[in-house]
């Protein structure tokens, strides 16, 4: 039986497992903001719709310049594109022939786009799935050989939070070695940023970023990402990647969404209420949860062998949760969910409820 290899995307779910699907669906497996994108981008559709006929910016400004003073990073370290996607593609083309060390479990794409550019991959596993530690040691002697570490922070699909003193001393290891480091931080726009380790891009000239607009706010369709790192890198990746390859709307969109700190807050305070009800009913039941920071997380039943017959179960009842088969480290025996909706979330908890006979 093969799973799909992302969240999302549930009707085809559905026709994969030859399901019948109920006539409400909650889709919990993907993890985009459950209350949407900001309200601007909704007043000021029909000015959008302008956008349209006119060709974007070839540097993606004003975002690009908007960003970089947003973040506190010079402009030539900064480089949009269309998703973090297609940025990771790009990325990963400049690693052929070459060792890259991915810790498990992780975001799935990585070994994806790295695959498809022929590098050679060096598996590592977290010694605990909950907290998410590293296996420094490991990684540290690997990093002798490889040409760049990939590390997920906060992890996707644990939620969990590396601190940046850690990714320090990899860095340095990685300086020692001439091993590049890639941090993808996705996520990290749900936290409040101490551990972001954007302020360290000057410092250490083998450190990249990558981060993602389309969780926070709502615009997965739109399509929209940046990268931060040295000059010469983005210079590198700007001259292979096709021109006009953001669009103008999602220039003028993400413009919004930077200018709209409140629904940022607002959103990290609602979903990290939802997620508190969610972790205290989980523990009524004995799961195990990860340690998690994000609008996700990832549960274990008390019985993990039971894992696939509950997944099955919820899908039939109308909720679809993230399997967790395709994850190293995790082999199905995790499920991961997203906090939506009080609506979706209580439906979730009657669906476990009916699982264990309440």
């Amino acid at each position: 039986m093969q799973y799909p290899p992302h969240g999302a995307n549930f009707q085809s779910l559905y026709e994969r497992f030859q399901i019948p699907m109920p006539e409400m669906v909650y889709d919990l497996s993907e993890n985009v903001n459950a209350f949407g994108f900001p309200p601007m981008i909704k007043e000021q559709w029909f000015q959008l719709l302008n956008k349209i006929s006119v060709y974007p910016h070839p540097e993606a400004e004003p975002l690009r310049s908007l960003l970089a003073e947003k973040l506190n990073v010079q402009r030539e370290n900064l480089l949009l594109g269309n998703g973090a996607a297609e940025l990771l593609t790009f990325f990963a083309g400049r690693f052929t022939n070459q060792k890259v060390i991915i810790v498990h479990p992780t975001f799935s794409e990585y070994k994806m786009t790295l695959e498809a550019q022929g590098a050679e991959l060096i598996d590592l596993v977290v010694q605990e799935i909950e907290a998410y530690r590293l296996p420094i040691v490991q990684i540290k002697e690997h990093m002798k050989e490889a040409a760049c570490l990939y590390l997920c922070n906060p992890n996707n699909p644990t939620g969990s939070l590396i601190p940046k003193e850690t990714i320090e001393e990899l860095l340095i290891c990685g300086e020692e070695t001439g091993c590049e480091i890639l941090v993808d931080e996705a996520f990290m726009d749900w936290t409040d940023e101490s551990e972001s380790v954007i302020p360290l891009i000057g410092r250490y000239p083998n450190l990249t970023v990558l981060r993602s607009m389309t969780k926070m706010y709502g615009i997965a369709g739109i399509r929209l990402g940046y990268l931060v790192g040295r000059k010469e890198l983005v210079e590198e990746l700007e001259s292979r990647l096709p021109h006009w390859h953001v669009n103008a709307l999602a220039i003028e969109i993400g413009k919004m969404c930077l200018e709209d700190e409140n629904f940022r807050r607002e959103s990290i305070a609602k979903h990290a209420s939802i997620k508190r009800n969610l972790e205290h009913f989980l523990r009524k039941h004995q799961c195990k949860t990860t340690n998690s920071v994000t609008n996700f997380l990832c549960f274990q039943l008390t019985d993990p062998e039971e894992t696939r017959d509950f997944y099955f179960y919820c899908l039939r009842n109308g909720i679809v949760l993230r399997h967790t088969e395709n994850f190293i480290g995790m082999d199905g025996k995790w499920l991961r969910i997203g906090v939506k909706r009080e609506e979706a979330m209580k439906k979730f908890q009657q669906v476990m409820d009916e699982w264990y006979g309440k």
